[in-house]
């Protein structure tokens, strides 16, 4: 097994972007139905987190892997800064 890769903030915060743009239009997807527009944020989201990947030549498996492997490091990255958020609330 690979070791981990550690990206740059910079890129976490690329990856937590189109992880929020997707959960958003998913979102918007349930709510008001199939919009030309959701999916095309969706299509965007998804792109914009496999762009880097692909610019990396690893081979197809990789790529896809490594952009749900993004998409799921945006979620995260979108869920714990809520979490703190709600945490500095509290304290």
């Amino acid at each position: 097994m690979k070791k981990k890769v550690e990206r740059s903030k910079l890129l976490r915060a690329f990856n937590s972007l189109c992880a929020a743009l997707l959960m958003g239009s998913a979102i918007y997807i349930i709510v008001m139905g199939l919009n030309s527009v959701a999916m095309a944020a969706i299509v965007i989201s998804f792109s914009g987190a496999a762009a880097p990947l692909v610019q990396s030549d690893e081979g197809i498996l990789e790529i896809v892997i490594g952009t749900f492997e993004a998409m799921i490091d945006g979620v995260v990255a979108v869920v714990e800064g809520i979490a703190s958020a709600i945490a500095g609330l509290f304290s």
